[in-house]
């Protein structure tokens, strides 16, 4: 047997070498050598206290992902993907131009001795900033309309303070802090707990894992009252310039929607706007009225326009002479016993005044001249008052006399 074994040890010897050379060719040209990019590997980020004991807060400028080029037989390094590494940056040892290297390794360490890894870029960049702290209202903001005929009326937020925590740049640019509630078909009182938002100067919600909130959620409480239309009344007080009044008062709108509660409702029938002075004016006036200054206490205007447009429309006044003649006085209160003659001054007239669609149709028909004769004593009566028709917007003036005789029969 020991001799079979060594016939031919030398030819043996060969053909085992042979073999073994013929298996790393083969391996060789089946499992050879490769390099392959594997990008966008998450960064994680390790000892970020240490910033936040300074009273610094931190952002990745660049470097939250990295990329790597692989080297290793492709049996192994074709199926590797950025889910088969882990990559670290220890925050602890940013340098001083705010920089921290990143380390890459394989998660299976069994596979370590077999790649070797190059970095395409393992630098990470910070930006550095104060951490300050501020303090928000917090304003409730409904979103849909409750039934008809009920309007949302105060509103309630517990706490309504929020302390925000943050770096310094985004700390400013928060400009509101909402909390907001569905209002959507309710018709009574309710509570609800709601989340808080942040909001930019441009009505952007804000959204910034670095800010901390002191709060999360608040509870909001919203009352809900039933609503009526009620009509707007518009006068004005005082007297404009010498020869000018009034001519028309406009206003816009005529009925409001109010709401409250029900005995505070129905202890109002309109709204009445009575404290615009027109003293000494000779122009028109416009102006916008907010209405609410006008509603007793517990009731609020229940619609998004919550003005009046008022035009006070002032206009110079017109006048006209008219001349009289004693056939257009009428006499009372005469004594049978008594006979009366009128007798006018030279150009006795009346002098009407006002706007000139009131006086443009009146005529000394219109002020129906008279004389009260009950009281006149037998014998010449100077100066006599003559009587004339009031009319709304009109004023008389007379010049002359009238004077009457009254003699027995």
């Amino acid at each position: 047997m020991k001799k079979k074994l060594l016939d031919n040890i030398g030819l043996k010897i060969i053909s085992v070498v042979v073999a073994i050379i013929f298996w790393l060719v083969v391996m060789n040209i089946s499992d050879y050598t490769m390099t392959v990019r594997i990008d966008d590997i998450p960064v994680q980020q390790i000892n970020g206290d240490v910033l936040a004991g300074l009273d610094q807060v931190y952002d990745v400028a660049s470097g939250d992902t990295v990329s790597i080029v692989v080297r290793g037989r492709r049996s192994i390094v074709s199926k590797l993907t950025k889910d088969d590494f882990v990559a670290v940056a220890d925050l602890s040892k940013m340098s001083i131009t705010n920089t921290v290297q990143i380390f890459v390794n394989p998660k299976l360490a069994s596979i370590s001795d077999d790649i070797s890894i190059t970095y395409v870029d393992n630098t990470m960049k910070l930006n550095l900033e104060e951490k300050v702290s501020a303090q928000f209202p917090i304003k409730a903001v409904t979103k849909g309309n409750p039934i008809d005929g009920y309007a949302i009326g105060d509103i309630e937020v517990k706490p309504n303070i929020v302390t925000i925590e943050g770096p310094k740049s985004a700390i400013d640019k928060i400009t509101e802090v909402r909390a907001v509630v569905n209002t959507d078909g309710i018709k009574s009182a309710y509570e609800l707990d709601s989340s808080i938002q942040l909001f930019d100067a441009y009505g952007e919600e804000i959204v910034n894992d670095k800010l901390a909130l002191s709060l999360e959620k608040v509870t909001v409480t919203v009352n809900v009252y039933p609503v009526i239309a009620v009509p707007i009344n518009v006068s004005v007080r005082g007297t404009p310039g010498d020869g000018y009044d009034v001519r028309e008062i406009a206003y816009q709108p005529k009925t409001v929607l109010v709401a409250g509660t029900e005995d505070k409702l129905d202890r109002i029938s309109s709204i009445e706007i009575n404290d615009i002075s027109v003293s000494g004016l000779t122009e028109n006036v416009e102006t916008m009225i907010n209405l609410s200054d006008y509603l007793p206490s517990g009731v609020f205007i229940a619609q998004d326009n919550q003005d009046v447009a008022i035009s006070i429309i002032i206009e110079k006044l017109a006048s006209v002479k008219l001349n009289v003649s004693p056939n257009d006085i009428t006499l009372s209160g005469k004594n049978n016993r008594y006979t009366y003659k009128v007798a006018l001054s030279d150009g006795y007239n009346v002098t009407i005044s006002g706007l000139g669609d009131s006086i443009k149709d009146i005529s000394l028909l219109s002020l129906k001249p008279s004389i009260d004769c009950s009281k006149l004593s037998v014998g010449i009566n100077n100066n006599v008052t003559l009587d004339l028709q009031s009319i709304d917007g009109i004023s008389c003036s007379t010049s002359g006399s009238v004077t009457i005789v009254v003699e027995e029969r």
